[in-house]
């Protein structure tokens, strides 16, 4: 895999080299144990999304999904041979709806910023503050 592209998937949105992987490879959890991934994704779509899914289950790879890597239990940690899914290209706030109270998100938005965005429709969302960038 290490050059092979994903299918689906533009070559400029798929990290590879040694040196930028490490930025991957954990969340900020100071104890959880974390390996080298393959691969880096940033998906765009929910059909890309799908694409590398589908790559990791033809190629037995683990998939490893990860926001914004702020959290503190490891959880977006990489394993060794891992594709990670990095969410950060997708991180729109597709609709708020006040009156339910209902927010539809990318997985890859930040609690601060859904924090925000919900204050603009009269909402309060109390992020755990660690979640900030």
């Amino acid at each position: 895999m290490a050059n092979a592209p994903v299918d689906g998937i533009p070559a400029r949105r798929v990290l590879t080299d040694p040196a930028g992987l490490a930025r991957y490879q954990h969340d900020e959890a100071e104890r959880a144990p974390y390996g080298t991934p393959l691969a880096v994704v940033r998906p765009q779509t929910t059909e890309e999304v799908r694409d590398v899914v589908r790559h990791c289950l033809a190629h037995r790879i683990p998939p490893v999904p990860r926001g914004a890597g702020t959290g503190l239990s490891g959880g977006a940690n990489a394993v060794d041979g891992a594709i990670v899914l990095s969410f950060e290209d997708m991180n729109r706030i597709v609709h708020i709806d006040p009156a339910e109270p209902l927010a539809v998100l990318q997985p890859g938005v930040v609690n601060d910023d859904l924090r925000a965005a919900g204050a603009e429709h009269g909402l309060w969302y109390q992020p755990d503050p660690a979640s900030s960038p």
